[in-house]
């Protein structure tokens, strides 16, 4: 994995915690936490070169510190190599602007999917519905509850590429015996950190071991 760069021109912090089944932490071995950060700093990128709608020249990367048992402070960084000059700063400046709102979209992708994993895994169906937006995919959970995506989560969906790096990222469940995952969500802006919740289940063991996400059970919406 790359190393932090002080020449990061975009930077999103996130933090996780790990919990067992009495809610005390979880430290992720050593073998766990390459595989996971590794498959996540490609899952970045390819939402971050999805964002930008073209091959960025820009590098992204994930750097990660364990600052207690069970929790890690990542950071999403973004490197652009370019060596500045006085006489585009204009240019600089608008280049390093795009980078950060490509990777503040990129990091919202890339936590839905995890999200959208441990949801389809927990349920018993699931339906992709059209939406009201070509941005965003809603699928319809146990016939009743719907949630909506980036359209970028439905496709990683029905890749087999994404789909084993989803399983990397969250190869923890299978290997540490992690029964929760908790991702915090803006921890160093006051009054906007949110936390999501990814619980372990039968169905997500049997996801992360190579199987299908079986609760998928068509894309079409129901016939009139």
């Amino acid at each position: 994995m790359d190393s932090p760069l002080v020449t990061a021109v975009a930077r999103v912090p996130i933090v996780v915690r790990f919990r067992d089944a009495r809610g005390r932490p979880v430290s992720l071995s050593g073998r766990t936490l390459s595989r996971a950060s590794t498959d996540l700093q490609d899952l970045l990128r390819l939402a971050y070169q999805a964002v930008r709608g073209d091959v960025p020249t820009e590098t992204v990367t994930v750097s990660f510190l364990e600052e207690d048992a069970g929790r890690l402070q990542l950071e999403y960084l973004v490197v652009d190599r370019t060596p500045p000059s006085r006489w585009r700063r204009g240019r600089d400046r608008r280049r390093a602007e795009g980078s950060r709102a490509a990777l503040m979209q990129a990091t919202i992708v890339v936590t839905a999917a995890v999200e959208a994993v441990g949801a389809l895994a927990a349920a018993t169906s699931a339906r992709w519905v059209d939406s009201d937006s070509p941005d965003f995919a809603d699928v319809v959970l146990d016939g009743a509850r719907a949630v909506r995506v980036p359209g970028t989560v439905r496709a990683w969906t029905e890749d087999g590429t994404t789909l084993d790096l989803l399983r990397g990222t969250m190869s923890m469940f299978a290997d540490d015996d992690v029964e929760q995952l908790v991702i915090g969500k803006d921890p160093e802006t006051p009054g906007h950190y949110q936390e999501a919740v990814v619980a372990r289940s039968p169905a997500l063991l049997r996801f992360l071991a190579g199987g299908p996400l079986a609760s998928l059970v068509s894309s079409d919406p129901e016939p009139a």
